[in-house]
């Protein structure tokens, strides 16, 4: 009986404390924050601008961009883009292997994946990305490290705190 009584109580607490597995709350925009505690647990991917003979006046490309990548969905950090924003989601397609098109703005409301931006595409093989943040017409081309081992849990939150305000004038 008391054999019993143990296991049923261990039983309970098992249960209990693997209930207790909440999300982190970075916002109160709930799709945006189930968004950025799946990019918890992604792949954390650092990226550098390929040199270019692209030499167009007035266009400045991001010389470097934070990736990441959880599920079907991949964050980008950077200084701008033609939105005058910092940070932006892509949501992968469906048909187009190692494709992403951007998902919906969300600096006044929150993210929707109804919402895609079919023109502006990302490809990203693990190694290399190719974006357009500034003009359809031209595509930037990254090379990738992954940050494996780098980053601790709460480098992670910081960088992912970077999606909370989109755009870049909401950040002074």
């Amino acid at each position: 009986m008391i054999r019993n009584t143990k296991i049923i109580i261990y039983s309970i607490l098992l249960m209990s404390i693997l209930g207790c597995t909440e999300q982190y709350e970075y916002t109160d925009k709930k799709n945006l924050n189930n968004i950025l505690n799946s990019f918890s647990k992604g792949e954390f991917y650092s990226c550098n601008l390929k040199p270019s003979t692209d030499q167009r006046k007035n266009y400045k490309a991001n010389k470097d961009i934070s990736l990441i990548q959880s599920e079907n969905k991949i964050g980008l950090i950077y200084k701008s883009d033609k939105w005058d924003n910092g940070n932006s989601i892509y949501i992968e397609d469906n048909i187009i292997k190692n494709s992403f098109n951007m998902g919906s703005f969300y600096s006044t409301k929150d993210f929707s994946e109804e919402i895609i931006n079919n023109e502006v595409k990302l490809k990203f093989d693990k190694k290399n990305l190719k974006v357009s943040l500034y003009d359809k017409n031209v595509i930037n081309a990254y090379t990738c490290i992954e940050l494996k081992k780098i980053l601790s849990e709460a480098m992670k939150k910081q960088m992912l705190k970077n999606f909370i305000l989109q755009k870049n004038i909401d950040r002074q």
